[in-house]
């Protein structure tokens, strides 16, 4: 049976603070799911397929409804009767602008009192489309007359986790990207830690915050990864051409693939950086590193 939790919003006494989340059933959305759950919050979950919603439910969700964020009614309907809304955009889609306008025009149609955007560091950068497509919907955002808070997020640790096993077994931590290119990779526990307090928090309305972790390399988490695990790591750069015909064979479309294709060049010239100092500011902490990742990590496979 699903917990029926009956807190209030500080910003909002006369209604449930039922939270939206979009694209719930994703790594991103099951973690912030988990944390609002957690802190006693009750959750509308809004995902793409009918599969996704037992998995939603175990977690505790209140209510799961199956919606696509490209067709304005599904929108509407999420939307109803909701408090706040933590917006997950489908990582690199073609959609992007019509799934974001479809969100706001909702948003502002049901009176909704606080819009989080999980967005992504550097939105600013052409070069990255799938960045720079969020930069639009981050501007609707600002134009909307929402109370608003948008998280530019870095790069996950948990990204690595697919390939755990395999480190493990060959000693190499492999990325589509220069060993040496510098990345601010964030905890998805901290982030879902933060978004909790930024979605609890009215003071953080109107604020647009980096969501990052402390800059690192491959080469410098190959050297942590063999300190802690106590075996030889070293960091090697995978061709881009194998990880895409990799990722063809997964089902990647080719939307996705040719996003890919843009994306990991441009980190081996830039890397992708961000600030942890905000981050810190939110959690009231310094942002997990990666060692206390990869002792968590090891200490949960063990």
């Amino acid at each position: 049976m699903v917990k029926d939790v009956t807190v209030f919003l500080n910003l909002n006494r006369k209604r449930p603070k039922m939270i939206l989340v979009t694209c719930a059933a994703g790594k991103t959305g099951k973690a912030i799911v988990g944390a609002l759950v957690g802190a006693g919050y009750p959750v509308r979950a809004m995902v793409r397929t009918e599969k996704s919603l037992e998995s939603l439910k175990k977690l505790g969700v209140k209510e799961a409804l199956v919606g696509n964020l490209a067709l304005f009614e599904d929108v509407l309907r999420a939307t109803e009767n909701i408090c706040s809304v933590y917006y997950i955009a489908p990582n690199m889609d073609p959609n992007e602008r019509l799934n974001g306008k479809n969100i706001i025009t909702a948003c502002q149609a049901q009176k909704v009192s606080r819009f989080v955007f999980h967005s992504v560091l550097h939105t600013q950068v052409e070069a990255l489309p799938h960045h720079w497509e969020r930069h639009f919907v981050e501007q609707s955002i600002l134009n909307a007359k929402i109370p608003f808070t948008i998280l530019q997020v870095g790069s996950y640790m948990q990204n690595m986790l697919p390939a755990w096993g395999q480190m493990l077994e060959t000693g190499i931590h492999r990325m589509a990207y220069d060993v040496d290119a510098p990345m601010s990779l964030v905890d998805l526990d901290d982030v879902s830690e933060a978004a909790v307090k930024v979605l609890a928090d009215a003071s953080y309305a109107n604020g647009i915050f980096e969501i990052a972790g402390p800059i690192i390399s491959l080469k410098q988490k190959a050297q942590i990864l063999s300190e802690v695990l106590k075996i030889e790591v070293s960091a090697e750069k995978e061709a881009l051409e194998d990880f895409l015909r990799h990722g063809k064979s997964l089902g990647f479309n080719d939307f996705t693939l040719s996003m890919m294709s843009k994306m990991f060049p441009y980190y081996d010239e830039n890397g992708l950086v961000g600030c942890d100092k905000t981050l810190g500011w939110i959690l009231g902490r310094s942002p997990t590193s990666f060692e206390a990742f990869v002792r968590r990590t090891a200490a949960s496979f063990s």
